[in-house]
Formats: structure tokens, C-alpha cells, sequence
């Protein structure tokens, strides 16, 4: 068998429900795949709707996952609350499968790097919660999007030690923003790595250091995305590499 040159990195897709007029679509940022294939991992599409046993199968092949942000959020009644009229609920179709996904990946600890609601998704599936509309939420928040829909940016802080100043190389960065929720309560097993001045969690990550597990509420795909985010996928194609070497040992 010829050897792999590339770590293979699977990202999950956005579902679009058919219309009137076109059939269901997936969708995802090109960005995703173009950071992993610049940083050296080979992407691979990972649809939603896949069961349980096929899901497990394609794992085997991946040395790390993406979760992907979106345009819409978690349904707030899979978390046992109320709808709220600010939140715009993801199809079933993508939730359902990205919760499987986030619950294998976890029980693997498979190098993983979730983004804005992948991040939520990562964080609520191991027990921890989110704000559903921060405005309402934390009043004193500073605006974490600009709502005519064009780029916004402000500050993150990054905690000392953590994964992430590690990766950027400083204690503070300039991220893209546009979110109205976030984490509140992280969950066992997660710190936080980054916070805006506000105090909105902007990053968690795995306590443990064995566990390469990085979320972002930034978008380090985008194309308004700091030229510094390249290093994020850098080191997290860097850990999907180490930890497909490992299991070729172990094999």
C-alpha cells in the first residue's frame, strides 16, 4: 500500500432543503478546504445524513475533522429550551448528524477544529451551553457583528500557555467576528483560550494536552481572516499528521 503523504482532514457540510425550484444542496465555505490543502492535509467532504455505522467507517480513513460554522444555529429545543425569535434554527438534517459526528470524534479524540456554531456544537455535545442572543443575553456586550452584514473585527485576548497563543505567537489578536451567540458554560474537559474584551468566550480547547481539540469563534477560512489564521490550520493539520503517524505504529 503506497504511503500517505497528506494527513486526510473531513469537514462537515451545511444543508439546504429543497425549494420549489432546486433540490437539496450542500454547502461549505471554499475556504475549509483551501486552508487544509495549503497547510498539507487532503480535505474530504463528510455529507450529512450518514448513519451511524458508515459514519464510523469513514472516520477510520480521516486523521482529523472540521466543524464548520454556518449561517444559522443550534436549535434551541435539542438543548431543552424555548425558540427564540433571533435565532434561526439549522435543518435537522445537519444538526442530527453533526451531534453524531462531534460525539465519535470526541470517544476517537480525534484532532479536531471547530468554527463559530461548530465550536457551539463541540461544546453543547460534551455538556456545556450557550448564550442564545447575546444582545439580550450579556447587554453589556460590544458588538460582535456588524448587522448590515459587512466585515467587523475586534480584539481577542488569548490566555498564557494555551494552545492557541502558542499558535499565534502573542497574547492578543484581531479576529473577524459575526455571531449573535456563544458559549456560556464550557464543558468538562474544555478550558478557555481566548476571550473579547467583553468577556464573550471566543476559544476553548482540550485540557488535555494528549487531545488536540481547538475551537474558534473567529473564521480563520474567510477570506476577511487575518493573515495569521494560516498558522491555526498549520498546526492542526500538523496534529491530525502526528496522530495518523501513531496509529501506523500502533498498527
Amino acid at each position: 500500500m503506497a504511503q500517505r503523504l497528506r494527513p486526510v482532514i473531513g469537514i462537515n457540510c451545511d444543508y439546504v432543503p429543497p425549494t420549489r425550484t432546486s433540490g437539496p444542496q450542500l454547502r461549505v465555505h471554499g475556504g475549509y478546504a483551501e486552508k487544509v490543502y495549503e497547510a498539507g492535509g487532503l480535505p474530504i467532504l463528510i455529507p450529512p445524513g450518514l448513519k451511524e455505522p458508515d459514519l464510523e467507517a469513514l472516520l477510520d480513513r480521516l486523521d482529523g475533522v472540521i466543524l464548520i460554522g454556518g449561517q444559522q444555529d443550534m436549535d434551541p429545543r435539542k438543548m431543552g429550551l424555548n425558540p427564540h425569535p433571533a435565532v434561526t434554527p439549522m435543518p435537522a438534517r445537519r444538526e442530527d448528524s453533526d451531534r453524531l459526528l462531534c460525539k465519535l470524534v470526541v470517544e476517537r479524540q480525534m484532532a479536531v477544529l471547530a468554527v463559530a456554531v461548530g465550536m457551539h456544537e463541540l461544546n453543547v455535545v460534551c455538556g456545556g451551553s450557550l448564550y442564545l442572543h447575546l444582545p439580550e443575553d450579556l447587554p453589556k456586550a460590544l458588538p460582535h457583528r456588524d448587522m448590515s452584514a459587512g466585515p467587523h473585527r475586534h480584539i481577542v485576548l488569548l490566555e498564557p500557555h494555551s494552545r492557541l497563543e502558542a499558535i499565534y505567537g502573542g497574547n492578543e489578536l484581531l479576529v473577524n467576528s459575526y455571531h449573535h451567540q456563544a458559549v456560556q458554560n464550557v464543558a468538562a474537559g474544555f478550558k478557555i483560550t481566548a476571550r473579547s474584551p467583553d468577556g464573550v468566550i471566543e476559544g476553548i480547547e482540550a485540557e488535555d494536552p494528549d487531545w488536540w481539540a481547538v475551537g474558534v469563534q473567529w473564521h480563520p477560512h474567510s477570506e476577511t481572516a487575518s493573515a495569521l489564521d494560516m498558522q491555526l490550520f498549520e498546526a492542526f493539520v500538523a496534529a491530525a499528521m502526528r496522530r495518523e503517524a501513531a496509529l501506523q505504529l500502533a498498527a
